[in-house]
């Protein structure tokens, strides 16, 4: 299928929503909040390449091959015992078809402020964390088939955004085994005239330490579209994107309070079936550092 082709059956069927594979998931929901001037640091990069898009209707479609990487920075920081401020932020994204060049830009940037409710026998928190459109919500790739053609291919999707999320963990007091509970709700906007529906999300993690070394984890989340979109109103800006997304990770100390990490996603239909995205294998690796106060 010739550049052109695939380009007008995108613009005109296609809504794809790889937005939020790399954003929501850099970092697990819980609810903890940090100890006063506690830090948690990390950089991690994630890459992902797939032919297989499911559509509005969840219907699979094969097309040309996408694939998109990211540099994201994720930090936490203990203003209070009780409040903590998050920062999410794609430094770079590289997106690209096999047949365009691959373009790249700087992502949106999502600022949480986290507040404690219950924190000592079941940790329960609330947050708010508001999404800047100051990534490249116009990032236009040139067709290496014929010249004349492109296809745009943004870093940020453009618009404010806001998730609210409700988080409960526990941790056991003789076994190393923790758990996440969380619900998220994303207040969405609009860009360029155009509105998005809103989102709300779920998810669960459950972590183990072996042998006093190596944190193990396995998540799962879901998002859905609170409003059923039938048409897509816009090229990659996640509208009507549902999913359900399964991980393992782990970390292993390799300095003091420096770890290296290493996760493996990809995307089923248990929970909500995949509409809207690629779906595919997703692999990350990082580097992160605690820091934490040295107690009186």
């Amino acid at each position: 299928m010739q550049f052109h082709n695939i380009q007008s059956l995108i613009l005109k069927v296609f809504g794809l929503g790889y937005m939020c594979f790399f954003t929501f998931e850099a970092a697990a929901q819980s609810g903890w909040t940090k100890e006063k001037t506690e830090g948690f640091y990390q950089l991690s990069f994630q890459s992902m390449k797939s032919d297989d898009y499911y559509s509005l209707t969840g219907d699979l479609l094969e097309t040309n091959q996408f694939s998109q990487q990211s540099l994201v920075f994720y930090g936490e920081y203990g203003v209070t015992d009780k409040f903590t401020i998050i920062a999410n932020w794609p430094l770079q994204i590289w997106n690209g078809f096999e047949t365009t060049e691959t373009v790249s830009g700087l992502g949106d940037l999502r600022l949480e402020f986290k507040h404690s409710l219950l924190k000592k026998y079941l940790p329960l928190s609330i947050s708010i964390a508001p999404e800047f459109p100051i990534g490249r919500a116009n990032n236009f790739a040139q067709s290496t088939v014929n010249d004349f053609e492109q296809i745009n291919l943004p870093s940020g999707d453009g618009e404010f955004n806001v998730w609210t999320t409700l988080a409960s963990s526990f941790a056991l007091p003789d076994i190393p085994l923790y758990g996440n509970l969380f619900s998220s709700y994303n207040f969405r906007t609009q860009y360029e005239g155009i509105s998005f529906s809103d989102q709300f999300a779920i998810g669960a993690e459950i972590g183990y330490h072996i042998a006093d070394l190596v944190w193990v984890n396995a998540r799962l989340n879901a998002l859905n579209s609170v409003n059923e979109v039938e048409v897509a109103t816009d090229f990659v800006r996640g509208d009507g994107s549902e999913y359900t997304a399964y991980s393992f990770g782990a970390s292993v100390p390799v300095y003091k309070n420096i770890h290296v990490t290493v996760n493996y996603r990809n995307f089923n239909d248990w929970i909500f079936k995949r509409k809207n995205i690629y779906s595919s294998g997703v692999i990350g690796f990082g580097v992160y550092y605690e820091y934490k106060p040295k107690k009186p």
